[in-house]
């Protein structure tokens, strides 16, 4: 009786033990990620936190039991691990979830993939390690199950979703304002907006929906995401009347340009962070020695902490935000999706102009350019992504002053400066403590800057140079709280800002008019825009942009921040400017 009550269920228990393991295997998995990409302490270990985590991993083990062969275990296990290990190698390089509209961008980043193997570690086999057991499944054999069997997880799947969407509801009733339990909050592919409401940026929704569903159910997503923003993607609604009225506070009346005086130009560096001009090396010498010197013996316009406003876009964004004085759209890339917009912008002053980028297909250089009013793009020929190094790029800037009548404007674009910083021929002496990635970042560093004054020094002395006014800045922040472990818990100890995620970028400004130095403490990037038009005697421009003239004005607050955002990202995706200029 025994034997033959065995031989009955014996297929079951291989057939369901099976599925059981991964889906066991699938909710660990999700928690090891929720771990790794937040502090353990604000990981929600609620058991009814498991239901909606259980949710997905019952459905996504469905072909375990469609199938009498083994391996669909395999391919479940091994796409979910790689799954998780990318999502969270690019949040510690981005603080960002992949999403649609990223993977839409790859072309813009080939040739840039060693930007993120930094942030790769051994902790991560910690996926493929949790995926051992199911070698136990090679000694199960076991058949298929019968349809409606293999329709159980059809329903189990939603139950759980919605039992663990139902409890989470509850439990932020008081948020809530007494909204009723909907379709919005089983559906396991959009966030409940009550939550949302006040969050616009794209990438924190796919942070929220990952904490409130899970990494496994986020495919979902990024379908429903694709679709509906494909479905509404048309003119952005209309400005508010509060929005109408702080717009008015960023538009002069029209007033005819005179010609700058002499040559404008600006150096973008390729995240190069404020600390580095007050940090020194085991001999306590400057680890930015030419910066520094330049700052203590000439007359300069100088803030310290330059607070970065850069979203997707990276390096592309912080472009925009000099040159245009807009911050970036709240989701995508506008010098991507919006490339072909009329944009207010500094380079129109200037009979000639000229960017110098050494990347060639970066950010949709070859149009933005254009756009942003430079009536040439020097660059490689090639699309080798590394062929310039930045003294190559110094040499073009010269090169290119020298070639363009006065007065023009150049736009110079470092790129040492990108990770993993292993391009840079200047070791400098560095304690044995400093982690080798950031070693070679402050060493990248000491190169940029050894550049950057051969630049100054030569901008002393050439004729051509006469009564310009020279930026320097640079475009985003590199180092985050959040990143690299050893790099955090360095900067921590070593007291710099990164480690707790408040560095910046520094913004210094040359001017022959400048009879003494104006140092500052703090900005933010939206106000380079305005206090160059301020340095180049271009005040009456009709657009002041976003920011404020750090020479006459503190920068905003930001409650004043969230609202131009708004007022930016419509301007930007409705073409506005097109109409006025």
């Amino acid at each position: 009786m025994i034997l033959i009550t065995y031989e009955k269920t014996a297929p079951y228990f291989k057939r369901w033990g099976r599925w059981l393991l991964v889906v066991i295997l699938l909710v660990i998995k999700c928690y090891v990620f929720d771990v790794m990409v937040a502090k353990p302490d604000t990981v929600s270990w609620e058991w009814t936190d498991y239901l909606v985590k259980t949710a997905a991993a019952v459905l996504l083990a469905m072909p375990v039991l469609l199938t009498s062969y083994r391996f669909p275990v395999f391919i479940i296990l091994g796409l979910t691990d790689i799954w998780m290990i990318i999502h969270i190698v690019y949040y510690r390089a981005y603080h960002l979830f992949v999403t649609w509209h990223l993977l839409s961008l790859i072309h813009n980043m080939d040739g840039f993939g060693s930007s993120i193997t930094p942030y790769l570690s051994l902790s991560l086999l910690i996926f493929p390690l949790l995926s051992l057991p199911a070698c136990v499944c090679f000694l199960w054999k076991s058949q298929r199950a019968r349809w409606y069997e293999a329709c159980l997880p059809l329903i189990i799947g939603p139950i759980l979703s919605i039992g663990g969407s139902y409890d989470r509801w509850k439990k932020l009733q008081d948020r809530l304002d007494g909204e009723a339990f909907t379709w919005e909050w089983i559906n396991p592919c959009i966030v409940p907006k009550s939550i949302s409401a006040d969050i616009s940026e794209c990438e924190r929704q796919t942070g929220i929906y990952i904490r409130n569903h899970s990494i496994l159910s986020y495919p979902l997503y990024m379908i429903y995401d694709a679709i509906s923003t494909r479905i509404h993607r048309g003119k952005p609604d209309p400005l508010t009347a509060e929005e109408e009225q702080e717009l008015q506070r960023m538009i002069n009346p029209a007033v005819s340009a005179h010609p700058p005086k002499g040559n404008l130009l600006i150096i973008l560096a390729e995240s190069f962070e404020s600390w580095l001009m007050d940090v020194s090396d085991a001999t306590q010498e400057p680890v930015c020695p030419a910066l520094t010197a330049y700052i203590q013996t000439h007359p300069v316009f100088y803030v310290r902490d330059v607070a970065t406003q850069i979203a997707y876009g990276m390096s592309g964004d912080g472009q925009l935000i000099v040159n245009t004085g807009l911050y970036p759209t709240i989701e995508g890339v506008a010098c991507v999706d919006y490339g072909y917009n009329t944009y207010p912008n500094i380079a129109h002053f200037y009979p000639q102009s000229a960017i110098v980028n050494p990347c060639r297909n970066v950010w949709n250089q070859t149009v933005v350019a254009a756009s942003y009013g430079y009536r040439q793009l020097v660059e490689p020929q090639s699309d080798n992504r590394f062929e310039w190094n930045d003294s190559i790029v110094v040499d073009k800037v010269i090169e290119t002053f020298y070639r363009l009548p006065s007065p023009a404007c150049v736009m110079a674009i470092t790129i040492n400066g990108h990770i993993p910083f292993d391009s840079s021929p200047d070791p400098i002496p560095l304690p044995d403590t400093v982690p080798p990635l950031f070693r070679q970042y402050m060493q990248t560093a000491h190169y940029t800057d050894r550049q950057i004054g051969r630049l100054l020094a030569w901008a002393d002395t050439a004729e051509v140079m006469r009564n310009s006014v020279i930026v320097f800045t640079g475009d985003h922040r590199i180092f985050h709280a959040w990143m690299n472990e050893d790099i955090r818990d360095y900067g921590l100890r070593a007291n710099l800002p990164f480690g707790t995620g408040q560095a910046g970028c520094p913004l210094l400004i040359v001017s022959s008019e400048m009879d003494s130095s104006q140092i500052i403490e703090q900005g933010k990037q939206v106000d380079i825009f305005p206090t160059i038009l301020d340095f180049i005697s271009q005040k009456d421009y009709f657009w002041k942009g976003v920011g404020h003239d750090l020479l006459e004005e503190p920068s905003g607050d930001n409650e004043e921040y969230i609202i131009r955002r708004q007022i930016s990202d419509k301007l930007i995706r409705m073409n506005y400017f097109e109409k006025i200029q």
